[in-house]
């Protein structure tokens, strides 16, 4: 018993100043991360790129909405061929711009939850 009761208090005392520390560095994470401004000043292409694709996919979904309940819309075959490549050319568009944009939100997600990327990409295997 070579540690003297001073000894121990101190030791106490250091302890708990320290952990006093990690709670208040660990609130002050917390309150970061669910702050969106945080986020958009760090990561500012990343959001606008994930609204920009939530956008788009939002607008798709509408629209394959009306057009589901509405009269028959005009093909791209039925208005030629400059036509029909302008309409696969926008497809690509919007393809390519979601996938960014998945990419991006997946990544972000990523930075922010412990362990999600591998998750992700089990779930992504097994489809």
């Amino acid at each position: 018993m070579g540690e003297t009761t001073n000894q121990i208090e101190h030791h106490i005392e250091k302890t708990r100043d320290h952990l006093g520390a990690n709670l208040h560095e660990l609130e002050y994470k917390v309150k970061e991360m669910a702050d969106w401004r945080y986020h958009f000043r760090n990561h500012p292409m990343t959001l606008i790129g994930a609204a920009f694709g939530g956008g788009i996919l939002l607008a798709t979904m509408m629209s394959s909405r009306r057009a589901s309940s509405g009269p028959a819309p005009l093909t791209a075959v039925s208005r030629g061929p400059q036509a029909q490549r302008v309409i696969q050319t926008w497809d690509h568009i919007k393809d390519a711009l979601i996938g960014v944009a998945a990419g991006k939100v997946t990544e972000f997600v990523g930075e922010m939850v412990p362990g999600f990327e591998q998750e992700f990409r089990k779930v992504r295997s097994s489809q």
